[in-house]
Order: structure tokens, then C-alpha cells, then sequence
């Protein structure tokens, strides 16, 4: 009776496993939501951006991307926050909380403006500059506001928050997770194959959409 209850168990821990693995490489009311954890300095975050703007522009009423630039940063003891790749690292990754905050319900000028800061010249981190927020057609005023102001304080609680889960599960920046549920097969698989065909395949799986080919 005891194996019995401990295969019981074991067999309703796996279920419960799959059943949670499979809903985030799905879509939940025909989208997928898409988290992604960056920080400006990181070389590798621009190779990614390349592939969100190919994802968007071809499946842009089936995804919901939400960028959080935070990545690795720590408080220090008095209050301050130390950021992997320097003070450029944090000045930039709170330009970019305070554009995304502004242009919040403009997933496709997010979308933008993410892929401007993480292209050549690479204008907040290396030059320190408000560039791509203007080419987005934020007011640069509302933005300088949100730089020097505690509204720019306001926004480090909820960014670091929503980046704990997927440094705690993948611990890689960018990390990547789908539907809410940080994963580090998924995100090896995308790290594989590309978010695009990852998402290609997704898609591919759901009837109401029209893709049958990946």
C-alpha cells in the first residue's frame, strides 16, 4: 500500500509538472505573453532584440513583450543601486524603465524604441543620450522628469520584482519566458533555435491561427 501511495504521488507530481510546463509553450486567449530581463551593458541582449522585431512584425497580434531592464543590478547598503556593467549600465537601464513606462499600451513603439537602444551607436549606454526616446515620439520632457525625479525611484520596486523569477530560474541575461512561467528548457530552446521559430511553432499548434508552417 505504501509504494502504491508513493507511486500515486509521484505520478500526480509529474502531471501536475507537465501540465504546468506545456501552458507556458501555448497561447492563453489566443496571445503569448513574452518576459524578457535585459541591462544595457550586455552584448548579448542586441542579438535578441533582432529576433523580438522579426517576431513582432510577423506575429505582432499574437504576442504581448514586456521588457525589464534590470538584469543583475543589487542595492547597495546605502540605497544605491551597483549594475553589472557600471554607472552607464544604470543610468541607462532607468532611461529605458521611464520610456517603457511612457509608452506603456504601445506594444509596437516598445518594441521600437527597445530595439534603438540596443542598436549602433547604442544611444543611452554609450552616449548617454535620450535619442531613440524622441525617435519614438516621447516628450523628452516627461522623460527628463521621470530621470531626475523619485517617479524614476518609483519604478525600481516593480522592475526588479517582475525580473527576480526569471534570474532566479534561468539566471542569464536576457532571459526569456513565456505566459508567466520562467523555464530554463524553453529558454535553452530558444537560445537553440530562435525566438522566432519557437514561436512560429507555438502558433502553429493553436487552430484560430492562420500558421501552418515553421
Amino acid at each position: 500500500m505504501a509504494n502504491y501511495s508513493s507511486y500515486s504521488a509521484l505520478v500526480i507530481l509529474l502531471f501536475v509538472y507537465a501540465s504546468g510546463h506545456c501552458s507556458q509553450l501555448q497561447t492563453v486567449n489566443g496571445t503569448i505573453d513574452i518576459r524578457i530581463g535585459t541591462t544595457s551593458g550586455c552584448i548579448f541582449v542586441p542579438q535578441l532584440m533582432v529576433q523580438v522585431e522579426q517576431t513582432f512584425a510577423k506575429y505582432s497580434k499574437y504576442v504581448n513583450f514586456e521588457f525589464l531592464p534590470w538584469g543583475r543590478t543589487v542595492r547597495g547598503a546605502n540605497g544605491s543601486l551597483i549594475c553589472q556593467f557600471g554607472e552607464p549600465d544604470c543610468w541607462s537601464n532607468r532611461v529605458q524603465r521611464c520610456a517603457l513606462t511612457l509608452l506603456k499600451g504601445n506594444q509596437e513603439a516598445q518594441v521600437r524604441y527597445m530595439v534603438c537602444e540596443f542598436s549602433d551607436p547604442f544611444p543611452a549606454f554609450r552616449q548617454r543620450s535620450l535619442a531613440c526616446a524622441h525617435r519614438v515620439g516621447l516628450n523628452i520632457l516627461a522623460v527628463d522628469f521621470c530621470l531626475s525625479t523619485s517617479f524614476g525611484d518609483s519604478l525600481e520596486g516593480p522592475f526588479q520584482e517582475l525580473s527576480q523569477e526569471g534570474m532566479r530560474v534561468i539566471n542569464r541575461i536576457p532571459f526569456v519566458y513565456f505566459n508567466g512561467y520562467a523555464d530554463l528548457a524553453t529558454y535553452n530552446r530558444i537560445v537553440q533555435h530562435g525566438l522566432l521559430k519557437i514561436i512560429c511553432e507555438i502558433l502553429r499548434d493553436y487552430p484560430k491561427t492562420s500558421v501552418t508552417y515553421c
